[in-house]
């Protein structure tokens, strides 16, 4: 039955909802308007609106003839926010007949004319707001009669229109009128309202509900209101009325509420409120009455509601009679006022009341039995006043009382029955007061669940009053000057679930102390002098938050606190470590952790819960995040690491497990701290392309990171998002490469030696390569400057002759500083070899002469510096060769006559200095200088410093040297000197060929390993390998081994074998099958018997080397005494994998040589994967293998 009823109802709203579309699907809305369906569900009725500029204004024409007048029954037309006038036409909505609300917003009318709303029969709600006072003196004039023809008009809203006046007879045709809004407008006096009642207003006006709210009222006028004879809602609120006469509510006998707040009134005249005894809320909230002058409440016996906050009242104006006919009053707000006491007859007959408030007077005492009549009250607010003691009177009848607010007082002493009849209290608030001992009334109050009194000055909580309420909830202790707490203290409580003691002189708890309230959900212990929190917290398994920031603990392990916390505090204290001995990071439900503001040094994987979603580690001294630290932590969402002493940032370090497209990315912030840009920083720039593997954090405050450059002649300190790539360095004393052969021999290339007294920087991709030997005095240039160097400088040095071939084989040199190096003599070819040089730096030296071969190979140099040295003669050729210049500077030299023009012939020059010199005043150079100087003037940055000496006597500034004043004696003669080089022959080129093809097999042969693993990763083929590799990696006799490798490695790096090393290589392509140490082999037992069984199955043995492995596994001995009883006795069988940071000093002699003797790959390094799979041997055809690609094809042991 009851199925068939859900159907019927169903089929009967399908059926009304398509009969409604089928109704509507005829109407067509006009150009600019949209229309809703209106009504209830099955009604044709249409709502619509329409976006005009202007109504009828200059350049528009509106014609609402175009509204279908059938089923449109409402019509909303709104202009755009522009300053133009619109004007409503006569007869503009005649032909709705169905109309019943009509809208006209934001629309610049003047004027409502006679007729505008003709035709309009229906009409019950119309709304016109013109925002006229946004644009000016503009106001709407409504003309009389024009709203003649809306019969049944129950609502009219005229506000925000900047009305003055209204006219006295508009409402008269109005008699189903309820409601009138004649709000935001401009009325300043009553009587422009029209609404006294005259001759000249015959008619009555029925409106029950009128809004005057933010007009410009000052004075309420006898009889100002007196036509409004059914009025019910008067609503006076946020005008300038500061005076009321004393019938200004004549006529009004049956108005209900009256709203006079945010107004300017000092006083209210005695028979203010006579004739009004319909009244049931008064609101005089925020004047400034400070008078209430006797008998102006009387009458007022239906009053419920009274509001006379925020104004001046004095206690001498409340007595027995203020109040006493207001005998239904329910709420009384008498806040905010000047009140010093309070009466015994004050509230005598206010037996009704329920809510009382006097927050924020000066009440000093209270009489008493003030409230004795109050029986009905249940909420008394009494906070922010100067009671000093409660006497046992003070609250006498309040049985009904639920809720007492005495916070912010003076309160000294409560007398012990004090509350004795307040049985039904609920919740006490005495917090900010002046206590010294837990008030012992609190014993009466029984049902009883939130005690504050925190903030006094308690400091023995010892058989406190409060214990034995057994509903007490949430007890708060906070800001006391409490001591120890021992045993007892909070027995007989066994509702409590919130506990705040923070605040008070805690230094130390018994074991044992929360025993008591073992169902504690939220404990505060924050802000006291705590050190040691051990045994503390083991038994509150509901415990959900605790809080015990700004103590003095040194020493944290999360087995102190509840497995099943969700929320912890301990921000500001002095703990060093988070400490998870027994390794309860998975077990742990903590969501939200504050360890900020303490003493952490190092952060791990096991430091943090996996549960963990919020992490606030700011302000401590973090210097090392571990790789894989947030590895597996599922629901990270925020970390707050800024303000650290963190110099770097590993990118294993921030690793994540995958997020899922479906929630975002979480957020770090890792900024103010030391970094420093080194090559380990580099991929932070790259955030951006990271996040779309959704493997690693977003980095919010990436933009304020600040770092200083380890390299630091140019800058010092650079924002990290500005940095370019190759600013980016590490410092190193000698690098071989992984394909690098010779590195045990003196002379080779390919290994990178920093000279002796020199320090030597590399970025991630070794594409930069600087050598800073400079300020060190060198006599002579350093020997074993690496090859690859792309930076050197050797400014400072002491090196009068650069010789031949100084830098030969030096191809990737791009910068070469040697200013300041007391060099003499550049040789021939001294440069040979730089082709790829962009800027020398010689100034500051003392050069003499240049002959044209310095610098002729230099094809690239873009910037070349000469100044303040001895030249005195420079070649025509010098720079002939420097195609690619583009700033060069000669000043401060000795030049006399240098054919400054031939620069012409370098096309990229943009840069001259050319000043401080002994240029002649020949009167053929000068003419010739001259007009390259019109050239090119631009570029010469010193041009206004230029002189030319004659006779060693004058100068004279070239741009002021007049050309035609030259005499015939002073000209020399000019010999143009051509240099001419002699072909080179062709057993030169024949010599260059065989150079070239020697280097490309050189090249070959030194990288034959690397191109090796790029052919195996792309096309499967091993190149350049014997028959004993090409053995060693088909595996030799190895084809009935179990497993393809055994992966040794550390318990405490389980997480980047089993979550990236095992599914790459067990679940890729090619297919290994894999023994892992803690997967695989069986627990107890023998364990060096297993893990040489399972090295001696295993064709290949993986060894994860780290510093967890080094201090953990390796320090095994049975450990050990397996790996190199079986390493010892076969050979090419170890790959080994440096897994972060190994410091060398810790390998053992055994490692050291096995690691010379087996692969070593570094996790992280380019190309890692096709590496290991290089390093591996060759895949066995496996049935099942090609059956399931998708299944892992580890084997337990």
């Amino acid at each position: 039955m009851l199925v068939m009823l859900r159907v019927w109802f169903v089929l009967v709203v399908a059926s009304t909802a398509r009969a409604s579309s089928t109704a509507s699907r005829g109407y067509v809305a006009p150009e600019d308007c949209e229309w809703t369906a209106a009504g209830s569900p099955g009604s044709s009725s249409v709502a619509l609106t329409c976006t005009v500029r202007t109504i009828n204004g200059v350049f528009d024409s509106t014609n609402f003839s175009l509204i279908q007048p059938q089923n449109t029954v409402s019509l909303k037309v709104k202009c755009e926010n522009v300053l133009f006038e619109s004007a409503l036409a006569n007869n503009s909505f005649h032909h709705l007949k169905e109309l019943r609300e009509l809208y006209v917003e934001y629309c610049k009318l003047k004027e409502i004319p006679l007729k505008a709303f003709w035709g309009l029969n229906e009409l019950a709600n119309l709304t016109v707001k013109t925002y006229n006072s946004e644009w000016g003196e503009i106001f709407l004039k409504v003309v009389p009669g024009s709203l003649s023809p809306l019969q049944k008009l129950a609502r009219l809203d005229l506000s925000r229109n900047n009305m003055p006046t209204l006219t006295p007879s508009l409402l008269c045709s109005l008699p189903n009128l309820q409601y009138l809004n004649l709000s935001y407008n401009d009325f300043s006096e009553v009587v422009n309202l029209g609404f006294a009642a005259t001759n000249r207003t015959p008619c009555p006006v029925h409106v029950q509900h009128l809004d005057l709210r933010a007009n410009r009222l000052k004075v309420l006028t006898d009889h100002g209101f007196s036509a409004l004879r059914h009025l019910r809602t008067l609503s006076l609120r946020s005008n300038r009325i500061s005076r009321a006469e004393d019938t200004a509510l004549f006529g009004l006998g049956k108005l209900q509420i009256l709203d006079l707040s945010n107004n300017l009134l000092i006083a209210l005249p005695p028979g203010f409120l006579k004739g009004s005894e319909q009244l049931t809320e008064l609101n005089l909230h925020n004047n400034t009455m400070s008078v209430l002058p006797p008998g102006l409440f009387s009458g007022l016996q239906q009053m419920t509601k009274l509001d006379l906050s925020h104004n001046s009242l004095s206690s001498q104006w409340l007595n027995g009679d203020t109040f006493a006919d207001m005998t239904r009053l329910v709420v009384m707000d008498l806040s905010y006022n000047k009140l010093t006491h309070l009466e015994s007859a004050t509230f005598r007959s206010q037996y009704s009341l329920q809510t009382l408030n006097l927050e924020h007077n000066e009440l000093v005492s209270i009489a008493d039995n003030a409230f004795s009549s109050l029986y009905n009250l249940q909420n008394l607010i009494l906070n922010h006043n100067n009671l000093t003691y409660i006497d046992a009177l003070t609250f006498t009848g309040l049985q009904m009382l639920t809720i007492l607010n005495l916070d912010f007082n003076s309160i000294q002493a409560i007398h012990s029955e004090a509350l004795k009849n307040c049985t039904n209290l609920l919740e006490l608030h005495l917090n900010v007061n002046k206590l010294t001992e837990v008030p012992k009334t609190l014993k009466f109050l029984q049902q009883l669940r939130s005690l504050d009194i925190s903030n006094n000055r308690i400091s023995v909580i010892n058989n406190a009053s409060y214990q034995g309420l057994r509903v007490l909830y949430s007890l708060s202790l906070a800001g006391n000057s409490i001591g120890n707490l021992s045993k007892g203290v909070f027995e007989d409580l066994p509702s409590i679930r919130v506990l705040n003691l923070a605040d008070n002189n805690v230094q130390s708890i018994e074991q044992g102390t929360f025993d008591e309230v073992p169902e504690l959900h939220a404990l505060r212990l924050d802000s006291n002098l705590i050190s040691d929190i051990n045994s503390l917290f083991i038994n509150l398994h509901d415990m959900l938050m605790l809080n015990i920031s700004a103590n003095r603990i040194s020493w944290f392990d999360y087995a102190l606190i509840p497995i099943g916390l969700q929320w912890l505090d301990v921000h500001d204290n002095q703990i060093e470590t988070l400490g998870n001995y027994y390794d309860l990071e998975s077990v742990l439900k903590l969501r939200t952790l504050d360890a900020s503001y303490n003493k952490i040094t190092d952060i791990e994987a096991s430091s943090l819960p996996n549960s963990i979603e919020i992490l606030f580690l700011n302000n401590n001294l973090v210097k090392n995040i571990r790789p894989f630290t947030f590895l597996g932590k599922q629901n990270l969402t925020r970390v707050e690491l800024k303000s650290n002493y963190l110099e770097t940032l590993e990118m294993n370090a921030f690793r994540l497990s995958e997020v899922p497209n479906r929630r975002p990315l979480p957020e770090f912030t890792v900024s103010n701290n030391p970094y420093i840009c080194d090559c380990n920083m580099e991929w932070l720039q790259r955030m951006a392309t990271l996040d779309e593997s959704r493997q690693y954090p977003r980095m919010t405050d990436i933009e304020e990171i600040i770092c200083s450059l380890t390299f630091k002649r140019k800058k010092s300190i650079v924002p990290l998002t500005r940095a370019q790539s190759s600013q980016f360095l590490c410092s190193y004393k000698s690098h071989c490469f992984a394909l690098c052969h010779c590195c045990e021999f003196d002379a080779c290339d390919c290994e990178m030696v920093c000279p002796e007294n020199c320090t030597c920087y590399y970025d991630q991709s070794w594409n930069t390569n600087i050598v800073d030997c400079g300020s060190k005095r060198h006599t002579a240039v350093p020997r074993k400057i690496p090859m690859d160097v792309t930076e050197l400088y050797l400014d400072g040095s002491d090196i009068p002759t650069l010789s031949s071939h100084t830098f030969i084989g030096r191809k990737n040199m791009k910068i070469l500083y040697m200013n300041n190096s007391n060099v003499h003599t550049i040789d021939n070819r001294t440069f040979n070899g730089l082709r790829d040089l962009l800027v020398l730096n010689l100034n500051h030296n003392r050069l003499t002469a240049l002959h044209g071969y310095e610098f002729e190979r230099l094809v690239h140099l873009q910037e070349l510096y000469l100044s303040h040295n001895m030249i005195a003669t420079i070649s025509n050729v010098t720079f002939t060769a420097l195609k690619s210049i583009e700033i060069l500077h000669l000043d401060h030299n000795y030049i006399v006559q240098y054919q400054v023009w031939l620069l012409n012939s370098n096309p990229r020059l943009q840069e001259i200095k050319l000043a401080y010199n002994s240029w002649t005043c020949d009167c053929y150079f000068i003419g010739e200088l001259k007009e390259f100087l019109h050239l090119k003037g631009d570029y010469v940055r010193d041009i206004y410093d230029l002189e030319c000496h004659y006779n060693h006597s004058s100068n004279h500034y070239l741009l002021d040297f007049n050309t035609t004043a030259c005499n015939n004696f002073t000209a020399t003669a000019m010999h143009h000197e051509f240099d001419f080089k002699d072909i080179l022959p062709m057993l030169i080129i024949a010599a260059t060929v065989l150079v070239v093809v020697i280097c490309i097999i050189v090249i070959i042969f030194i990288y034959r390993k690397e191109m090796g693993v790029w052919f195996y990763a792309k096309y499967g083929i091993r190149l350049f390998q014997g028959g004993k590799g090409r053995t060693s990696q088909r595996g030799g006799g190895d084809e009935d081994k179990l497993f393809d490798a055994f992966v040794s490695y550390s318990k405490k790096d389980e997480a980047f074998v089993t979550q990236i090393l095992a599914p790459e290589l067990e679940c890729g392509v090619p297919t290994y099958r894999l023994c892992l140490h803690y997967r695989d082999l069986p627990v107890g037992g023998y364990m060096s018997d297993a893990i040489i069984e399972a090295m001696e199955s295993s064709r290949r043995t993986i060894l994860i080397l780290s510093e967890n492995f080094l201090k953990s596994e390796w320090c095994r001995y049975e450990f050990k005494s397996a790996h190199r009883e079986v390493l010892s006795a076969c050979q090419h069988r170890l790959l080994v994998i440096a897994l972060g940071k190994v410091d060398p000093q810790e390998l053992d002699p055994d490692i050291r040589l096995w690691m010379k003797q087996s692969p070593v790959l570094r996790w992280g390094e380019k190309l890692f994967w096709d590496r290991l799979k290089y390093a591996m041997p060759d895949v066995r055809h496996r049935k099942t293998e090609r059956n399931r690609n998708d299944v892992s094809v580890a084997v337990h042991i």
